[in-house]
């Protein structure tokens, strides 16, 4: 039962609520939803269920558009509302509700933060940085700042997905399960060769990027972010309000595509992107950059002034 999955928390819940939550679930997963998603999916589900539990509903046969709404209003989040839109379609599909109560779910776009980036300048003075203290740090970061590879996927890079005959890198992410190829470009296979052949310890591990201090296990991503922030200091970068995690080096490459006027696809795939939306945010800081040079609005004249003061009508 739903109720026995501590990841999920839910609380006393009705069977004829927690009974939708588990069809929900195993909707879910048939359709080959991630299961961090859907484990997010249901905690949101479950406070939705709870508000209708309140107001008088034990089950499906009693939800309608009063209770559905009344549960919207008592959420603490209005983020929580694209989720349990998509939970009463499911309902409704499934017969257990005579109607879709998705309508009565006001609209709700999650607010987009402009991504943090990092000019080509400062990119490459933190490379240089890189370049002079370590090889393992060199080669890291031109993987983020080159390729603008996540760094779950770069602590887990593996002889295996780098083709050095063919120039490929050819990986499976980690965040999306989808496969990506991209080019091994010179600078990045010659800071890999110099890192395995002269500073990598020697040991039969499948993985390229490993610890330095024995059992030798390849690094993790809170390495990886340890080495983004050390060479950011290193090359003196006015950090700001600025993330300090390799992604923002992921933001400034997809940033950097765009105001160069690649096309979002290619951009999209470059990155890996599965969603066709995920590159939209970028494009929002390219308007942003263009702010500092926008004309004034000019005053208002003559009768158009009127009209605006309230005395005079078009």
């Amino acid at each position: 039962m739903l109720n026995q999955n501590k990841n999920v928390g839910i609380s006393s819940l009705p069977s004829g609520l927690e009974r939708l939550l588990n069809d929900y679930r195993e909707h879910c997963v048939h359709d080959g939803i991630k299961g961090s998603s859907i484990a997010l999916y249901l905690k949101e589900d479950i406070w939705f269920l709870q508000n209708l539990y309140s107001v008088g509903c034990g089950g499906a046969e009693q939800i309608n558009d009063v209770r559905v709404a009344a549960a919207c209003l008592a959420l603490k989040s209005n983020s929580y509302l694209s989720t349990i839109k998509t939970f009463l379609r499911f309902l409704a599909d499934a017969g257990y509700t005579a109607h879709d109560y998705s309508y009565v779910v006001p609209p709700y776009k999650r607010p987009q933060p402009i991504p943090s980036v990092y000019s080509t300048a400062e990119i490459c003075s933190v490379e240089a940085a890189a370049h002079d203290f370590s090889k393992r740090d060199y080669a890291v970061l031109l993987l983020a700042t080159r390729l603008g590879i996540r760094s779950g996927d770069i602590a887990v890079l593996s002889f295996d997905t780098v083709d050095f005959n063919a120039d490929v890198i050819r990986l499976v992410q980690q965040k999306t399960n989808a496969a990506i190829e991209l080019p091994l470009l010179p600078e990045i296979k010659s800071a890999l060769k110099d890192y395995i052949r002269n500073e990598r310890p020697k040991c039969d591990s499948p993985h390229i990027f490993l610890n330095q201090e024995p059992p030798h296990n390849h690094i993790s991503i809170m390495l990886i972010g340890k080495i983004v922030r050390r060479n950011l200091i290193k090359a003196g970068v006015e950090i700001g309000g600025r993330s300090q995690g390799p992604h923002a080096f992921r933001s400034s490459l997809a940033s950097s595509m765009v105001n160069d006027s690649v096309p979002y696809e290619i951009v999209r795939k470059t990155l890996g992107h599965i969603d066709k939306n995920a590159i939209k945010s970028y494009a929002r800081l390219n308007v942003e950059q263009l702010r500092p040079y926008a004309l004034d609005i000019p005053e208002a004249s003559a009768g158009f002034a009127d009209f605006l003061a309230g005395k005079a009508v078009l």
